[in-house]
């Protein structure tokens, strides 16, 4: 199932919950540029292998600005040579956003190895191993449930709205209607916090009960 217009879900995680995209982000691209490395050098970090042509000489910290606030990356530097990630000094809108989908895209509809080679195909980033491939995906869905499982406790939430945005996907080859339905809270702090989201085929009663009751 892939969203044919998902800005939506990316854009409310930067007002609402910008400091839960602001990390997820920063993690993607972390693991991007560590992957990219990797490549560079012929192994991994720590790795033993009669494949290494290079080695890691420690990072240079670079603040990026996105929407969700600074973020603060830490880019590995190389003994031989130089590395910088091209998305990031030449496409750095576009980078953010395409990383910011994927993350929102993984938790209205799953993660998969498929979203991550194409981030890293959006991104510029060739010749990914499928074992490189496989631990961004993993690790993205570990963020994505350490998101949907997380305590609330930052109420009482003072106010609370809940709503639905329908949305069109791809599924089996053809474009379908789906509903996502949000709650969002007005936190102890007065500031708002996506409570939750889940996406149904139809918006009745059913899908509501269950929604709130999740």
């Amino acid at each position: 199932m892939l969203p044919v217009q998902g800005e939506w879900f990316d854009e409310t995680l930067a007002t609402a919950s910008p400091d839960v995209l602001r990390e997820m982000v920063a993690r993607m691209a972390q693991m991007m540029m560590d992957a990219e490395v990797e490549q560079r050098c012929g192994a991994g970090y720590g790795e033993v292998s009669e494949a290494r042509v290079n080695s890691r000489n420690g990072y240079r910290r670079r603040e990026w600005d996105t929407r969700a606030g600074t973020v603060e990356l830490a880019i590995p530097k190389l003994r031989t040579g130089t590395y910088y990630p091209d998305w990031l000094l030449e496409r750095q809108r576009r980078a953010e956003r395409a990383l910011a989908s994927v993350v929102a895209t993984s938790y209205l509809l799953g993660v998969s190895t498929r979203r991550v080679e194409r981030l890293a195909e959006q991104l510029g980033v060739t010749r990914l191993s499928k074992s490189q491939v496989s631990v961004m995906a993993r690790e993205l869905d570990q963020m994505v449930s350490e998101f949907r499982d997380r305590p609330l406790d930052a109420g009482p939430y003072t106010f609370v709205w809940i709503d639905a945005l329908t949305q069109k996907v791809r599924e089996g080859g053809r474009t379908v209607n789906v509903h996502a339905l949000v709650a969002t809270g007005v936190n102890a702090d007065g500031h708002r916090e996506i409570l939750g989201i889940d996406v149904v085929s139809s918006e009745d009663g059913a899908g509501w009960l269950a929604f709130l009751r999740g």
